[in-house]
């Protein structure tokens, strides 16, 4: 007589149930290997990448400082001394190269304003002094130099008179890029007697500029400009 087993119903593998032991023994004892070395693995793994990375960073930091110590640290200043020994100024050499002492500034607008208003018979002298004024005048300066010379054409009143021009003193600057500056203009005749004295004052605007050309380093060498220009005589003059 042959018995059958019935299967009662839900008595098959569910797929959540963990997975049965491997019938093997070399496979039960890796598994076993696995569980219970598995983790020490992962681990040593890791430690080796973020020993890599940081072994990584402390090469790049030695770099850094090698290309750092062999750098230049010296900072050369320029003293300015009085004539009793004392330091009057001190500025860097590196910043000192860049920056236009205001002497120079002074000079310069004390040329722009004679270059302007000088009026002389040497037709050869007065187009030099008209040329280099144009190298020193940007923007609406230039505009209003232009219209001042074509309402008083200096080689048309040279024909008659003569104009000099005296700067009263250096530029004193009004703000970080304005001046201000004082003249006396003489006109005589062609016979050397004055016709009239006149005193005149502006405020300059002024900007600098580096030459980029050698025409300009020839001209300009400063790259003092002046931007905007505004004068008129002074008071108490008619």
């Amino acid at each position: 007589m042959r018995l059958f087993r019935r299967e009662r119903p839900g008595a098959e593998e569910s797929p959540n149930a963990p997975p049965s032991a491997p019938s093997s023994p070399f496979l039960q004892a890796k598994q076993e290997w696995f569980e219970r070395n598995g983790d020490l693995i992962q681990q040593a793994a890791q430690w080796r990448t973020a020993s890599l990375f940081a072994f990584g960073l402390l090469g790049i930091s030695l770099c850094g400082n090698v290309a750092q110590g062999l750098q230049n640290k010296v900072v050369p200043y320029i003293v300015q001394v009085d004539s009793l020994g004392n330091a009057a100024a001190v500025r860097r050499a590196d910043a000192a190269s860049t920056a236009i002492p205001d002497r120079v500034i002074q000079a310069e607008i004390a040329n722009v304003i004679t270059n302007w208003r000088t009026v002389t018979a040497d037709l050869a002298l007065q187009q030099q002094m008209l040329s280099k004024l144009n190298a020193f005048v940007s923007g609406s300066a230039k505009g209003v130099v232009k219209e001042w010379l074509t309402a008083n054409n200096p080689y048309d009143r040279a024909k008659s008179s003569l104009v000099s021009v005296n700067i009263k003193g250096v530029p004193l600057p009004v703000s970080p890029n304005s001046w201000r500056v004082e003249w006396v203009e003489t006109t005589r005749n062609h016979a050397g007697l004055t016709q009239e004295t006149i005193a005149f004052e502006a405020t300059l605007t002024i900007t600098i500029i580096p030459p980029t050309t050698d025409a300009q380093v020839v001209a300009n060498p400063g790259g003092v400009v002046v931007t905007d220009l505004a004068f008129g005589k002074l008071l108490g003059q008619r």
